[in-house]
């Protein structure tokens, strides 16, 4: 029984890692990976890859975690496994939501038309086209990382404790809020574009304003999937 029990966790974990890296491998697939390649940033300056490096990253721990039981007695590596999970689980809620909720209703603040590089030719077309990834590709990216970092929060992990909650992930959230804005602006600032519509079309102010946005969606995430645990 206690085998059986020990056996779940794996299982998770190295399907989750299996969907993760089909994913990441899938990157090369989608529209215009040849220009965003050779920008300031590559395809990190884009919260989504982000995301499913870090739910990757996690999801990996969590499988030495289960491979190497000796692990666990390593202070620092419970350390890096809770902060990971801090971060990886509202990130990417924060995709995950965001990202489907500009796709079916807003589809131009979230995908690139044809011509939205330098470079491009203008498509003739009064209403530009607007490319999306495969299907398959899309959920790999923005539905894994998010269901498979919660899958294993809700299963197999303790709930954050309130220390964690009150003090610990607000300013690791606010410093990862904080870093990310820098990265983007310091590469749009090369590139002459920014990774989303919806931040190119904006003027300082009001991106300052949706990274602030994010960031606190992220942290009200975290606490109201926290209340879900038992």
């Amino acid at each position: 029984m206690q085998k059986a029990s020990s056996s779940r966790p794996l299982a998770l974990h190295t399907a989750a890692a299996s969907i993760l890296a089909y994913a990441w491998s899938r990157i090369g697939t989608l529209p215009f990976d040849d220009l965003i390649s050779e920008q300031k940033g590559g395809h990190l300056q884009f919260l989504t890859i982000q995301a499913l490096v870090g739910a990757w990253a996690y999801i990996g721990l969590c499988l030495v975690w289960d491979l190497f039981p000796g692990v666990r007695q390593l202070g620092l590596v419970r350390f890096v496994k809770r902060m990971l999970l801090m971060v990886a689980l509202p990130l990417a809620f924060v995709v995950t939501s965001i990202y489907w909720s500009l796709y079916f209703f807003f589809p131009t603040l979230i995908l690139r038309p044809e011509n939205s590089f330098a470079g491009a030719q203008a498509s003739p077309s009064l209403v530009p086209k607007l490319l999306r990834p495969p299907i398959h590709v899309d959920m790999a990216m923005h539905v894994a990382p998010f269901a498979t970092v919660l899958a294993d929060f809700l299963a197999f992990e303790r709930k954050l404790s309130r220390w964690q909650l009150n003090k610990s992930a607000p300013i690791t959230l606010l410093l990862y809020g904080v870093l990310y804005a820098c990265w983007v602006e310091y590469c749009s600032f090369h590139n002459g574009v920014f990774p989303y519509p919806f931040l190119t079309i904006n003027p300082p102010g009001l991106r300052a304003m949706v990274y602030a946005c994010v960031t606190i969606l992220a942290f009200i995430s975290l606490k109201l999937l926290n209340c879900l645990h038992a």
